[in-house]
């Protein structure tokens, strides 16, 4: 079986799921388009996820993919983090730029 006649889709491209980037309208018009649309909901409150899921359906009766995190959180390592940002300092440098004091989890 193709991938194609499996996800339900004519052309074999899935949209990337990027949260923030990606929406249920840019979603609904890749799968109207004959791709696999897709939303990220990985940093959505339960409700803010079904409204997206709502919202994408109500623009498309095509197939779309929902990408969510199923994975543990991150667990804080300070000497770690410290020991990357040090590593990443000159590409930070190259950029005129600082690197962050600290690394944080934004999901």
């Amino acid at each position: 079986m193709l991938i194609t006649e499996l996800l339900g889709i004519e052309i074999p491209l899935i949209q990337a799921p990027m949260v923030g980037v990606s929406t249920p309208k840019l979603a609904a018009a890749v799968s109207n388009a004959g791709a696999l649309g897709s939303i990220g909901i990985g940093a959505s409150t339960p409700e803010q996820a079904r409204a997206m899921i709502r919202d994408t359906r109500a623009l498309t009766a095509r197939p779309f993919n929902v990408n969510l995190f199923c994975h543990a959180p991150a667990q804080p390592d300070p000497a770690r983090e410290r020991a990357w940002l040090e590593h990443l300092r000159p590409l930070f440098a190259e950029f005129d730029a600082e690197p962050p004091a600290t690394l944080r989890e934004i999901y």
